[in-house]
């Protein structure tokens, strides 16, 4: 995909992010608040970093790169569902409603992952209460259900959106 680009590291502890990533980023991803320090994963861990300029393609594509590296970490479980559900529905939510490109950092340790995603877009994202009929309006009330930890940042140059998906002992999928 033109335009787009894509790292993974691993064991590293730390988010591997092109120049043009952490510019697009900037300050963005220091403004959001977080429990326990960035990047305090087991040192086995998987950091992937992209950005795009903001396609459905792009997210389908980001979103199986993360499905790959999330079961290579916790295998096919109802964890790793949890976490590529949530990205793709924040993912497309910055397609759709945002502004590209769209950044993304995404961690995945063996206890928990984290992703962040960032568009250009000020505009924050709100829960809708979709009628049964509605095609669209329940991805942000979804992620809210699915994840254990969501945030959102914004200023000028854009926002960023955040979660955290722990695992759950024992939730093999079925």
């Amino acid at each position: 995909m033109e335009g787009t680009t894509m790292q993974q590291s691993r064991s590293t502890g730390s988010a591997a992010h092109t120049t043009a990533d952490r510019q697009a980023r900037g300050a963005r991803r220091g403004n959001l608040p977080s429990g326990e320090p960035r990047n305090a994963c087991e040192p086995r861990a998987s950091s992937l970093s992209w950005s795009f300029p903001g396609t459905p393609a792009d997210v389908a594509c980001s979103r199986h790169w993360l499905a790959i590296a999330a079961t290579e970490m916790w295998g096919d479980c109802d964890d790793t569902d949890r976490l590529v559900l949530a990205y793709s529905e924040i993912a497309t939510n910055a397609v759709v409603h945002g502004a590209g490109p769209v950044t993304v950092a995404a961690q995945i340790c063996p206890t928990s992952a984290r992703c962040e995603i960032a568009d250009q877009s000020s505009r924050l994202p709100r829960a809708r209460h979709a009628a049964p009929a509605d095609v669209g309006g329940r991805g942000l009330e979804m992620v809210e259900l699915t994840v254990d930890r969501l945030q959102v940042a914004a200023d000028r140059a854009g926002k960023t959106v955040s979660f955290e998906v722990g695992r759950q002992a024992g939730r093999q999928k079925g």
